[in-house]
């Protein structure tokens, strides 16, 4: 298995509890797959820096997880075709990085 992390950008108008749907649909797809999941951050509503889809706030989440390469194009293709996200990236984490505890998207969280 293999190390990745999820930058989530989801419409920041949306309801608490249809945004922890999103995330819930993340996890589902992920340990179905046989796959866990790790550290979460959430840096909350932000605005953007361009209008994306006339929006010009978004609610930012991230995700570490691991899982092998097929759930990670699943986990694509649903996210490409969820109405509820605006943005995402998926980013497969170096090993170097992990053990070094550098983790690209995380590592800001603490804002």
């Amino acid at each position: 298995m293999r190390t990745y992390e999820l930058a989530l950008i989801t419409d920041s108008s949306l309801e608490e509890a249809v945004r922890d749907g999103v995330t819930e649909r993340v996890e589902s797809i992920i340990t179905t797959a046989g796959g866990s999941i790790g550290e979460k951050a959430t840096w909350g509503r932000r605005t953007l820096i361009y209008p994306i889809a006339h929006h010009l706030e978004g609610f930012y989440s991230f995700h570490r997880f691991q899982a092998e390469p097929a759930t990670v194009t699943e986990l694509d293709r649903v996210l490409s075709i969820a109405d509820e996200v605006l943005r995402f990236k998926i980013v497969r984490l170096p090993e170097r990085a992990i053990e070094s505890g550098k983790a690209p998207l995380l590592k800001g969280a603490a804002r």
